[in-house]
């Protein structure tokens, strides 16, 4: 038997089970009952495959596995806690791979009501003894067979959130940490050396900064007008009044910029749900002449007129840590939130350290840093650089199209260019990194009717199946109740596909993107971690043998800036998150892909009334059981993808972003879930092989949510919806604590505070929501077979209570 710790018996007495198991009692002594004595000699002919024994068994495991205990205890045989270990047990009693013998111990114990002790330290005992058997060839079924890969969750993912920065922060800087590289070789002439002249341009500049009558620049000690304590605000003013200068000596050989600086610590910019300042940014000229002259912003500014976004910081010794770059990886949410955006760039200046940074679906990366006072030169050629760019340079995206006050994109189907109108935006999902998905509204400019199409943008692994193939299969196949296909194709620009990797980065990180992030993100320059020197006068020392120039001459008049800086990790600790962080992730490379499809609805939380609210429902699962007919499992099941018709007399569904054939058996070495995990099933959060099963609760989850968040509709005909505390916490729970607390709601009884969380308008709902759960959750517990008589066995309370609804309202 396991020997627990001191720890380990703390935690367990921390977190009693309290009668937890209780209600598993019953199905184990059956168990036990139909299991043969040890005296007698057949115990080999106990049929284990007997769903009695596998079933109470499976069940066992995974109440255990949703409990706060397992959650502390940490695994003797791996990194990490037991929960893993257990659902891996959980697994191998599903696919047939069970022997009760190996289990007798730990259900006995249950039977009798055991010290919590007496049944851990048998769980440990069988996670011990399964560790060391190699497992048989499992029996799988035909819809849960697929190999699962880790899944991720981004910013975007959240749902009726009020989106206060200290979680989205946190939710950022996960989402962007194991992608994070800074330190990337050939930074600058990657993102600058497409930038006509700017070689021959940022040296003229350079040389007229440096002429006796102006002295702008003095080598050996820097630009004349730099403020010494790096203060915010005269560091904004120096930035805006240099600027201007740069572009004066341009405007004679190059046409005017339309660029300023953008100075904006002391306001909020419009246009995000989420009120954030920005230090600093280049924007385009806007508001009138006098605040253009004076170098005021206008108080009108918005994210989504910002073209590169910068931060500030007075310490140099901040560069590269987690306060600079995640300030910066907000501002770059905003901008892709208000903008048609491939990437956004944006700028640290610690000091007068300068760093810059590129931002896209695929994760983050950062230059060397470098001192501005050591390297005028190139200071020069990035600010100028900035400013000097197109907007296809700047990351907007060109095939998105504006003519007469139209916006348009251009498709070739059936060998033909064909051009849709976009009359609206539907949703535009805000994250940096992940699938980014941005709807439109559209209809095809040769078609007189104008009947309504989906255009639908997002960035996906190109490793997973087209979801466009997947549509264009359904529809030939004659699946019911989805959006139908009509087109689709990958993005092109400059003649090649568009992709995070090659079009976007141009190549650059393809060979950096699997260098390990070790540790931290507190890469200093060497000269910034010297007890001996202040953080002034160190950088004012060495700063100049940082990053690579792209100019000819600049690296001729700059030898030693040619030489990369080398990382050194800080000796002092930091208490951010960077130390659980001690390797980053493999980089995949995500391709720009668009679909279009025939019909045209909206959320299913728009419905006008209850009734109407379970019509979509019911579409919507018709849909899902004739897809998985067709061979194809859905795996995304949320608010967001099932949608009403507009005349709200049924309901579909939408996205197989995430969907896949049910003949796939491979898994595709990519994260496989980016969805909104609040509506995710118990069994998916821990990591189960995905199932129709999981499909099906979540659509429980759906009808659940809505009736806790949504009121109907105001007397302007507009959706209210409310944010409720309690269940927003649901978007920035880890998965392992998310199914934890679903498992403790059903088992607990959900319905137990609906008076003071359901809204009046879904109160109707009650009853059918009840049933619901008796219908999925059987006998208070997540289910563990598959039978494809839950589509039916849903339906059927579904069509039962539209009818109630109907009737109590005519009566």
């Amino acid at each position: 038997m396991a020997n627990l710790s001191q720890d380990e018996r703390l935690i367990i007495a921390t977190y009693p089970l309290n009668g937890s198991l209780a209600h598993l009692q019953d199905s184990l002594r059956e168990a036990e009952q139909s299991y043969p004595p040890r005296k007698f000699s057949d115990v080999e002919s106990f049929d284990n495959s007997a769903t009695g024994p596998p079933k109470a068994i499976s069940r066992l495991l995974s109440t255990l596995q949703g409990h706060e205990v397992a959650f502390g205890l940490r695994s003797k045989t791996r990194n990490g806690n037991i929960v893993s270990e257990l659902s891996t047990l959980v697994g191998r009693v599903q696919n047939g791979d069970f022997n009760y013998e190996h289990y007798r111990v730990l259900s006995r114990l249950v039977i009798k009501e055991a010290p919590d002790v007496d049944i851990w330290n048998a769980v440990f005992d069988l996670i011990s003894t399964h560790s060391r058997i190699t497992p048989p060839p499992s029996r799988t079924s035909f819809t849960s067979s697929f190999q699962q890969t880790p899944w991720s969750f981004n910013t975007g993912s959240f749902a009726d959130a009020s989106e206060h920065r200290r979680q989205v922060d946190n939710a950022l800087r996960e989402e962007l940490l194991p992608t994070l590289r800074i330190d990337v070789p050939d930074f600058i002439p990657a993102v600058f050396g497409h930038i006509s002249r700017l070689d021959e341009l940022a040296e003229k500049v350079f040389d007229q900064c440096q002429k006796k009558d102006t002295r702008l620049y003095t080598k050996g000690s820097g630009w004349t007008e730099w403020p010494k304590s790096a203060k915010e605000d005269l560091v904004l003013d120096w930035l805006h009044n240099l600027m201007k200068q740069f572009v004066a000596c341009v405007n004679d050989v190059h046409p005017a910029t339309s660029r300023q600086i953008y100075k904006g610590p002391s306001a909020y910019l419009d246009g995000s749900p989420i009120k954030r300042k920005m230090d600093v940014g280049i924007m385009g000229r806007h508001g009138n002449k006098n605040d253009e002259a004076d170098g005021k912003t206008s108080p009108k500014s918005n994210w989504a007129q910002i073209l590169v976004a910068g931060e500030l910081k007075s310490n140099p010794i901040k560069d590269g840590q987690e306060p600079a770059w995640l300030d910066l990886a907000t501002y770059a949410r905003e901008v892709f939130r208000t903008q048609d955006r491939r990437f956004v760039l944006g700028f640290t200046l610690c000091g007068s350290r300068m760093r810059l940074w590129h931002f896209d679906r695929s994760g983050s990366s950062g230059s060397s840093s470098f001192d501005i006072n050591q390297d005028g030169l190139k200071f020069i050629y990035v600010i100028l650089g900035y400013c000097l760019m197109d907007d296809e340079q700047l990351g907007l995206d060109p095939t998105i199209q504006q003519s007469d006050g139209q916006r348009y994109v251009n498709i070739t189907r059936n060998d033909q260019i064909e051009r849709l109108i976009l009359t609206g935006e539907i949703k535009r999902q805000a994250a940096v990194t992940g699938r980014a998905t941005t709807c439109w509204r559209a209809y095809s400019d040769g078609d007189e009717s104008k009947k309504p199409l989906v255009v639908k943008d997002s960035w996906q692994y190109e490793e997973r199946p087209e979801e466009g193939e997947l549509i264009k299969e359904a529809t030939d196949k004659g699946v019911r109740n989805i959006a139908r296909y009509y087109h689709h194709e990958t993005v092109q620009v400059n003649g090649k596909n568009d992709d995070t990797i090659e079009n976007l980065r141009r190549g650059l990180m393809k060979s950096y993107g699997r260098i390990r992030f070790k540790q931290r993100l507190l890469y200093e320059p060497e000269s910034l971690v010297s007890a001996s020197e202040s953080p002034t006068k160190a950088v004012a020392g060495r700063g100049r043998n940082q990053g690579q120039s792209q100019s000819p001459r600049l690296s001729q008049k700059r030898s030693s800036s040619t030489a990369q800086m080398t990382p050194r990790a800080s000796s002092k600790r930091s208490c951010s998150s960077f130390e659980s962080w001690k390797s980053g992730s493999p980089i995949h490379n995500r391709v720009h892909r668009r679909v279009i499809t025939r019909d045209f609805g909206k959320p299913l939380y728009e419905a006008s009334c209850p009734a109407v609210l379970i019509t979509g429902l019911i579409g919507a699962i018709k849909g899902h059981e004739s897809l998985l007919n067709a061979g194809i499992l859905h795996r995304d099941v949320s608010i967001g993808n099932i949608m009403l018709t507009e005349d709200e007399d049924d309901g579909f569904l939408i996205d197989y972003d995430l969907a896949t054939r049910t003949s796939n058996d491979r898994a595709s070495g990519v994260p496989s879930k980016t969805g909104t995990k609040i509506f995710m099933a118990i069994g998916a959060l821990l990591g189960e092989p995905h199932s129709f099963m999981h499909d099906l609760e979540s659509f429980f989850w759906v009808l659940f949510w809505i009736c806790i968040h949504y009121e109907g509709r105001n007397e302007k005909g507009e959706v209210k919806r409310r944010i409720v505390p309690q269940y927003e916490d649901w978007n920035y729970l880890s998965t392992e604590r998310l199914a934890n607390l679903k498992a403790g709601q059903i088992s607990k009884g959900i319905f137990d505070t609906v008076d003071n969380y359901f809204t009046e308008h879904c109160k109707p709902l009650i009853p059918c929501l009840k049933e619901l759960h008796k219908a999925v959750f059987v006998e208070g517990s997540r289910w563990f077979s598959e039978h494809r008589e839950l589509y039916s066995d849903m339906r059927r309370i579904l069509e039962k209570a539209r009818n109630n609804i109907k009737f109590e309202a005519v009566g």
